[in-house]
């Protein structure tokens, strides 16, 4: 499997909410392309964000279609490297999203997200929508 995009929740949100959003029209096409990955802790963003077991269901059944890219122990310590760098230079950054960096950079993947702080990580190739 080649260098896929991980979407995070931020993206996500704003596709369930408005699918004729730019965001919700990339996401379409990302995923018409078969360039979408899933990494369990935007999995689980997700699915806790359910407002009823229906909605759980449906959106688990979505979900499940994406690959999925498992994390070793050696991506857990790079996510916590990278917070330990980060904090260093008086910079904060969730466990969450510092595992999806960690994971995303050690696959050569894209982060398509709408928070900023992702900028802070060295290396990390963040996505661009297509405009136009």
């Amino acid at each position: 499997m080649g260098p896929l995009v991980i979407i995070d929740t931020s993206v996500w949100v704003q596709y369930f909410r408005a699918r004729d959003s730019v965001e919700g029209e990339e996401v379409e096409r990302l995923i018409s392309g078969g360039e979408v990955a899933m990494v369990g802790a935007v999995y689980a963003e997700l699915v806790h964000g359910a407002r009823d077991e229906k909605e759980l269901r449906r959106l688990e059944d979505d979900l499940n279609a994406f690959p999925f890219l498992d994390a070793d122990k050696w991506i857990w310590r790079s996510a916590g490297r990278l917070l330990f760098d980060l904090r260093r230079q008086g910079l904060a950054m969730s466990l969450a999203d510092a595992f999806i960096a960690a994971i995303a950079l050690e696959g050569g993947h894209q982060v398509y997200t709408l928070d900023e702080h992702f900028q802070r990580v060295p290396g990390l190739r963040l996505y661009a929508a297509k405009t136009g």
